[in-house]
Parts: structure tokens; sequence; C-alpha cells
């Protein structure tokens, strides 16, 4: 059954009860102190037409070889907890507290654990209960998007087909997906390693259904002194532009204080498995070692409250972009 906590609290599984066109994923990125490793775990379940092809997975991208990997398991190696956000697939143990992996297959071994603290959660509120807002109300969405962790420190080892990985010390992000399928098309955009510490930024713009129609809609997060700086479709922000060169974007919003400029280039990337109707038929070319650009301009003064160039960016050019663009 549905609960108020799973609502506010969205890191807990969602979709007890689901048996057809439904998938979820979590999605935990780590960057090593010297950022020299970045490892990207995403573990998730996907239900298409039929019981029968329900299976749970993890997925892995090296941000070093860029190579990534789809370790499929039995539905029934797929365990969570209906309290608190900690799921298990096939004895690999995923929570905001930290992950322990051991997979031994053909191609892929990975054991170890990492261990999280200092988390900095999406602001919540009454009325906006994750990083979706009052979005995150409406029962029939295409996709829900949830921030767990904006940043934290992760400390631990994994040791990956006999290389020996430390992250003592290191910094890490988590985020989920939910629904029946990926946007038609979206802009992905998230990193923690900037000039200064401290820092975490990550935006998605995407087309989003509704009804019959359509629209794009965004959400855009700057973690900066201690205050998460929200632009959102619905917190009334606007997007006034987004330009897309090969495998460069540049986006601008604007809300009634502050104007935000943001400029990426995407690095070499590894093909990830998206969900269709829960199947997890799509591709996605996801980048690890992205550079990103922002800008935050003070509108009452005209001079920039905040500037810097992050390394270390996630990022993803999906779908036909023009549809972002030229659609209202």
């Amino acid at each position: 059954m549905y609960s108020i906590n799973k609502l506010y609290h969205c890191g807990i599984y969602q979709g007890e009860g689901k048996q057809k066109h439904y998938f979820e994923g979590w999605y935990f990125k780590h960057v090593d102190k010297e950022e020299k490793n970045i490892i990207s775990i995403i573990p998730g379940i996907s239900f298409e037409d039929t019981p029968e092809k329900a299976h749970a997975f993890i997925q892995i991208i090296d941000g070093c070889s860029h190579k990534t990997n789809y370790v499929r398991y039995g539905i029934r190696d797929f365990r969570y907890s209906r309290k608190t956000f900690e799921i298990e697939v096939g004895g690999n143990v995923f929570s905001d507290k930290g992950i322990t992996l051991d997979i031994d297959r053909e191609d892929l071994r990975i054991r170890g654990s990492l261990h999280y603290q200092d988390i900095v959660p999406w602001h919540s509120s009454l009325l906006s209960p994750n990083s979706m807002g009052w979005y995150g109300f409406i029962p029939v969405m295409e996709c829900y998007h949830g921030v767990l962790s904006m940043q934290h420190s992760i400390a631990g080892s994994l040791e990956i087909n006999g290389r020996e990985l430390c992250f003592d010390s290191g910094a890490g992000y988590m985020e989920k997906d939910w629904g029946t399928s990926f946007p038609s098309s979206w802009v992905w955009l998230q990193s923690n390693h900037f000039e200064y510490e401290n820092i975490s930024f990550m935006l998605s713009v995407a087309r989003i259904p509704w009804h019959s129609k359509s629209f794009t809609g965004f959400i855009i997060g700057l973690w900066y002194k201690g205050e998460l700086y929200r632009f959102a479709t619905y917190t009334g922000a606007k997007l006034e532009s987004l330009e897309h060169h090969g495998a460069s974007v540049e986006v601008k919003v604007s809300d009634k204080n502050y104007r935000l400029v943001v400029k990426a280039h995407q690095g070499d990337t590894g093909s990830l498995q998206a969900p269709v109707k829960g199947a997890m038929i799509g591709k996605v070319q996801e980048s690890v070692n992205a550079n990103l650009d922002i800008l935050l301009v003070d509108k009452k003064t005209g001079r920039p409250a905040f500037s810097a160039k992050a390394r270390c960016c996630g990022m993803e050019i999906a779908g036909d972009i023009q549809e972002l663009v030229s659609l209202p």
C-alpha cells in the first residue's frame, strides 16, 4: 500500500504492487579524493509487459575506462525495506548510509563497501515533498525524479577486477528515477567538484507528457554556502534558452531574484540502458568527466553571486534536444 512516508522519503522503494510497465532505479556516484577514479552504480528493477520478463539489475559505469556493465538478476533477488531507504539486489546492499557489493560474473568482479556521511538532502516542505515539488503529488507522471543527496563524504574501498580503488575522503551524490519510461528527450548535469569546497550542482531539463500534450520542464539545484538555490518549473522560474551544439549545451534560466547561465561540454561516454514502458531497452550515452561553467547573477545588483567551473561532471544529452528548445 502507498504511504505518505514514501512521498516525503522518496529513496524508499515506490513500486510495491507494480507488476507491469514499471521501472525504478537508484543512482550512486562516487569520486575519489584525487579525482582519478569515478564510479557510478545504478541498482534497479524492471517490469515489462509480462511477469516472466521482470528482473532486477545493477548497472555500472567506470569513469576511467568508460566501460559499462549491465548485471541482470532474478526478480526474487530484489528486496526492500518498507520503512527506510534500503534495497538489496542479489546480496548487494544499497542505502543512504552506503553500499556493499559482491558481484562475481565472467567479465566483472567487484567486492567492497563504501560508507556515506554528512549527507546534504534536497530541501523538502509540506507542499514540496521532494525535488519534483508539487508534481510529486500527481499519480500519472511518466517519470518521477528524486535527489537523495546533493553531496556527501565517502569512506571505504572497492576491488574491481583485481584493481583496488580507495574512496576515503571522496565525494558522492545520490538520486533516483521511477515510473514507466524516461522522457523522449532530456539534458542532465551533475557535479560536486568545483574550485571551492562544499558546492554541488544538478540540472535536469526534460520533455514532460501532460494529458494529450507535452511541455519542457526542469529542476535545477545549486548548493552553495549552506543554501540551496532552486530553479524549477514548479517554483515559477523560466527557461530562457537552451542551446545544443554537438557535445556542448548552454542553459539559461531565471526567477525574480537570479539569472543562471550553465555551460557544459561532454567528455568520453559510456552506454547505459534506459527504461521504455518498464523494459530496459533504451540507450543513453553518459559522461562522468564532463566540464561545467556556472554563472549566477543577482538581478538586483547585476553582479555575480556565484561563478565557478566544475570537473568530474556527470552529463547526458538524450533524444531530440530540439524539441526541448522549439516547443513551449
